[in-house]
């Protein structure tokens, strides 16, 4: 019965996501919106048709597996090359970008809500990663210059790391009643650095294997069997060893996508079965996360904190990701920024997956603010997409950051 109950729940997310998608293609609006808005339809907020809890086994499992997915995809889409001449940027807005987000909304969270500073900074730090599993598909739609969307992308895949582990290691400050820094420094560079190894050497191999060139690619044929092997061993790998499973994942991606830098190449009709079945894989894990994510709004809880987080995202979206942005992209001469691409990196902040399952964590947890932690972030999930999802292609067609399809 537990089985029949599960594979009908997993129909009716389907159902319901493809039935979203359908609507969003006739009405011309981001499709992860109503995909949401069918999650909490079909959820037990509204029709209680179906329930699949973020701490749940099967939302961690579709959140840890699915968003590694989604991660590779981005980094299969990124080109080496074009992110090399931003590095200094996106170095800056993964480290010091997250830190100065998580400071700037702390410190309104703690005003407006009159927590201790500590359980503000943690909540500051769920809020601070943005979003790959929005920015890619929204992102590949808009056809923005490679420039932009590889670095917002780039940003959204490290930062999740930053932005986790950044969370996880306030918790214990929280929890111990002190502000140390050694312990949460040490807990970060672990992660990084195990997370880049693994996702490096899987990364490697995959590529070999994969590869159309003499005496490698031995799936080359079939790489969809390859590539979910050991995506999701590499994950679990790295995540037993304590290292972050996103950032090998999103590695993995990038290192397969740019496999003709070190010396492997494939066959264009093979490149091509590569990139649609990770194309396909994403676009399916994106349709079950964000169903998932809106079958999980706490609307109660929403509704209480309403005010207060209203003048939260308000900081958050117009005042700390500006600042963010201007911080961090205004040191890097190398990468040439011009005001516009500034000015859209200013309003491309979205909140989604990540934020949500960490926040989820902390309620099943019982730490001190992961109530309004998981309310805030509910709050810019809807925000970010209401607001800045829908008027992304406006925005960059207004600054000129479009590129001619036929050019």
């Amino acid at each position: 019965m537990e089985v029949e109950q599960i594979l009908r729940d997993f129909g009716l997310i389907l159902g319901a996501g493809l039935v979203a998608q359908l609507a969003a293609t006739f009405l011309r609006i981001p499709e992860m919106i109503l995909l949401v808005a069918a999650g909490a339809l079909v959820g037990p907020s509204v029709l209680g048709l179906v329930s699949n809890p973020l701490d749940g086994t099967g939302a961690q499992l579709l959140f840890n597996i699915g968003v590694a997915l989604i991660l590779f995809h981005g980094g299969v889409g990124i080109s080496l090359r074009v992110i090399s001449r931003t590095a200094v940027a996106l170095g800056l807005l993964v480290l010091p970008g997250v830190l100065l987000t998580t400071v700037i909304v702390a410190l309104v969270v703690a005003l407006v809500f009159g927590l201790s500073f500590p359980v503000a900074l943690m909540i500051g730090a769920v809020l601070s990663a943005t979003d790959p599993a929005i920015l890619i598909p929204l992102f590949e739609r808009l056809n923005l210059h490679p420039k932009v969307s590889q670095t917002v992308i780039a940003e959204s895949a490290f930062n999740d790391v930053t932005g986790t582990v950044l969370t996880l290691t306030l918790v214990g400050v929280v929890e111990a009643g002190n502000l140390t820094i050694s312990g949460p420094a040490l807990q970060f560079s672990q992660e990084l650095a195990l997370g880049g190894v693994v996702g490096i050497v899987a990364g490697l191999l995959l590529a070999y294997a994969v590869a159309s060139t003499a005496r490698a690619g031995i799936w080359d044929e079939a790489p969809g069997v390859a590539i979910l092997a050991v995506i999701a061993l590499a994950y679990f790998s790295t995540d037993f060893v304590g290292g972050s499973g996103y950032l090998a994942a999103f590695l993995m991606g990038l290192i397969v996508g740019n496999m003709g830098e070190f010396g492997l190449g494939q066959h264009d009709r093979n490149a091509e079965m590569l990139e649609n079945f990770a194309g396909q894989v994403s676009e399916i894990a994106t349709l079950l996360v964000f169903v998932t994510l809106g079958m999980n709004l706490p609307f109660d809880a929403l509704w209480q904190y309403l005010f207060g987080g209203l003048i939260v995202m308000f900081v958050f979206i117009f005042v700390a990701r500006p600042i963010t942005v201007l911080a961090c992209l205004l040191p890097d001469r190398r990468g040439r920024w011009t005001r516009n691409e500034i000015a859209f990196l200013s309003w491309c902040r979205y909140t989604g997956v990540i934020p949500a399952a960490v926040a989820s964590l902390l309620l099943a947890d019982g730490v001190e603010g992961a109530e309004i932690a998981v309310s805030l972030v509910a709050l810019a999930v809807l925000s970010t997409l209401l607001l800045q999802a829908t008027t992304a292609g406006y925005v960059a067609r207004r600054l000129g950051l479009i590129e001619d399809p036929s050019g």
